[in-house]
C-alpha cells in the first residue's frame, strides 16, 4: 500500500470543484477514499494501545468527510464531519469497539485482520459519504447502508491487490540488488521516474523506502 501524506487531503478540503461535472467530482471522491483508507490502514498499524484507534483513525475519516462534502460543494467543519460520521457510518462506534477488541485479542475478534479491516470500513464510509453529499444530504439509511457495505467489499479487494503488488516489488527489487543495481536504476524500472523528476521521484523514492523496511 501506497504511503500517502495526510496534508494531501487538505488540498480536497480547502480546494475549488465547483466546475467539475458528475464524473470529476467522483475521481476526485474516489482519491479521497484512498487517501484516508491508506492512512487508517497505517495507523492502525501503530503498537496496540487499545481505544487509541478513536483518536487516530476517527480523525482521518471526519478529515474525509469534509473532503468529500468540499467536492460536492458543502463546507463542513469538524463539529458537522463529527455528526456526519453518525449518520453515514451506521454501527459506527460499534466498530470502534470491534476495532479495539481486535486489538487486545479479545475472543470472537480474532478472526480480523486489523489493517484491511480499518481500510476497508473506511473506504465504505467514504462511498457512503459520497452517496449522501451527492443527494443533497437526503440519502436515505438503506441507501447509505448499501453504499458502505458495497464499499467495505471494494476496499478489501483493493488493499489485498495491492498487498500482491507490494510482495512482487519486493521481489524485483531485492533481485535487481542482488544484480548491483542502484537506487536509482531500480526506481527508474520499476516507476520510469528520475531523480530530476521533482515530486514524482519523491513518491517512488517513498515506496521503495517503504518496501524495503517493511
Amino acid at each position: 500500500m501506497s504511503i500517502i501524506n495526510l496534508d494531501e487531503i487538505w488540498k480536497f478540503i480547502n480546494g475549488n470543484f465547483h466546475n467539475l461535472d458528475e464524473e470529476g467530482k467522483k475521481e476526485n471522491a474516489s482519491k479521497v477514499r484512498q487517501i484516508a483508507a491508506t492512512t487508517g490502514g497505517i495507523a492502525c498499524a501503530i503498537p496496540n494501545v487499545p481505544f487509541a484507534d478513536f483518536f487516530i483513525i476517527t480523525p482521518i475519516q471526519a478529515l474525509m468527510v469534509r473532503a468529500i462534502g468540499n467536492i460536492y460543494g458543502y463546507k463542513i467543519n469538524e463539529s458537522t464531519a463529527a455528526e456526519i460520521l453518525t449518520v453515514i457510518g451506521g454501527g459506527w462506534l460499534g466498530q470502534q469497539a470491534l476495532l479495539a477488541a481486535f486489538r487486545i485479542g479479545l475472543p470472537g475478534a480474532g478472526g480480523l485482520i486489523g489493517s484491511i479491516f480499518v481500510y476497508g470500513w473506511t473506504y465504505g464510509m467514504g462511498k457512503a459519504a459520497e452517496v449522501y453529499f451527492a443527494s443533497n444530504m437526503t440519502a436515505s439509511k438503506e441507501d447509505l447502508k448499501k453504499a458502505r457495505e458495497k464499499g467495505v467489499k471494494e476496499g478489501e479487494a483493493i488493499y489485498k491487490k495491492s498487498q500482491s503488488q507490494d510482495a512482487e516489488f519486493k521481489k524485483r527489487i531485492k533481485g535487481m540488488q542482488g544484480q548491483g543495481f542502484t537506487k536509482n536504476q531500480i526506481i527508474y524500472a520499476l516507476w520510469n521516474v528520475t531523480n530530476n523528476d521533482g515530486d514524482e521521484y519523491r513518491t517512488s523514492e517513498s515506496e521503495y523506502n517503504r518496501l524495503l523496511e517493511e
